[in-house]
């Protein structure tokens, strides 16, 4: 190896054992979240090394395959230095139905950092199993979705807002109950929130989303929504699956919330020409963006390429990952555009394109 340098050596090692061989510009390897990868973050791996990707060691697993080991510590070796967006973890699994339903709670709650939340509703109390996410400015607290309902998702929410509020010193907090869209799997919790006090609900109307976020022209206008100290969401109308359906860019983490509009499964699409031109829309947008993950609100598909869940199913065993990346929406696009406006069912190793 000699003459291709440190990190040329390392990223010949990575691709031996399968695992990216080039650094993340999205935090990978922050253990402590203080934006710089360091040797703080390195003793902590040490520390963990070997260990089960269980609290406190949840946060070395670099590439969520449950373990703590020599893959996660060339990851962080490859980002050593400052970072530029704030980076998060995911959990090993997610709750997924199936024979754990007696004893799986009914929301997973994550923290994916110390301002960014995701919940998970169980598959045991909606075969839907959506996604619910958090973000935490200094004035506000974004929420997108309420979830399929059968569930106390305010009670969660505002136990969430109460310990954030005492970790950082803080009276309160408005909460702004959003949606990434209208379909009733993602608005059922709607009703727990309604005349809360320190709570904003946004309309479900493309109107009504349209009027809170300042979007003068839907759905071609992309806005800036400032949660204070900072920051700042990017909002994008995308309709095409429902038709008030945004997208929400975290400049803070580099996250891009896509809704049902792209995840690991069955992509439903009611308007093909909006929703073609809302995927490329969403690619300029992230053309020169930092991109660290595509969360959607779904997971329906296995970790089969290809393989999706029978409709309905309340058991997700071996399920995909949740977050895709900037490649699948890239990939996206041109499977539309290869349609040649011939929408039809395709099949792809992470989604499935599902005009109605």
């Amino acid at each position: 190896m000699r003459g291709i340098g440190r990190i040329g050596a390392v990223a010949v090692l990575l691709a031996a054992l399968g695992a990216p061989a080039s650094a993340s510009e999205c935090s990978v390897g922050d253990l402590n979240g203080d934006n710089v990868v360091n040797v703080l973050d390195l003793i902590d791996l040490l520390l963990c090394f070997g260990l089960p990707a269980d609290p406190p060691c949840d946060t070395g697993d670099t590439n969520a395959d449950g373990v703590i080991n020599v893959l996660d510590l060339i990851t962080l070796l490859l980002n050593f230095g400052s970072t530029t967006v704030a980076g998060g973890t995911f959990p090993a699994t997610w709750i997924n139905g199936g024979p754990n339903c007696p004893t799986e709670p009914a929301i997973q709650v994550h923290a994916y950092n110390a301002d960014t939340y995701i919940l998970r509703q169980s598959l045991c109390t909606n075969f839907e199993g959506p996604f619910i996410y958090l973000l935490f400015g200094q004035d506000k607290v974004l929420m997108q979705d309420t979830g399929a309902g059968g569930i106390a998702i305010a009670s969660t929410v505002y136990g969430i807002i109460d310990t954030w509020l005492a970790d950082h010193q803080q009276e309160s907090i408005e909460l702004i109950v959003s949606h990434s869209h209208a379909h009733g799997d993602h608005v059922a919790g709607d009703s727990q929130f309604n005349g809360q006090p320190d709570t904003t609900m946004v309309g479900l109307s493309s109107t009504a989303v349209a009027s809170f976020f300042g979007i003068s022209a839907w759905p071609t206008d992309i806005v800036e929504y400032d949660l204070g100290g900072g920051r700042i969401i990017d909002v994008i109308p995308i309709p095409g699956h429902q038709s008030a359906h945004i997208a929400l860019y975290d400049r803070q983490t580099g996250l891009l919330l896509t809704g049902d509009t792209l995840y690991p499964g069955r992509l439903y699409i009611s308007n093909f020409t909006q929703y073609i031109q809302s995927i490329r829309r969403l690619n300029d947008f992230i053309a020169d963006k930092t991109v660290c993950h595509v969360l959607g609100t779904h997971i329906e598909m296995s970790n089969t390429p290809g393989d999706d869940y029978a409709f309905g199913a309340t058991s997700h065993p071996d399920e995909h990952p949740l977050p895709l990346e900037r490649s699948h929406l890239i990939e996206l696009y041109d499977a539309l555009l290869g349609m040649k406006g011939a929408p039809h069912i395709e099949v792809h190793d992470d989604f499935i394109v599902w005009p109605l």
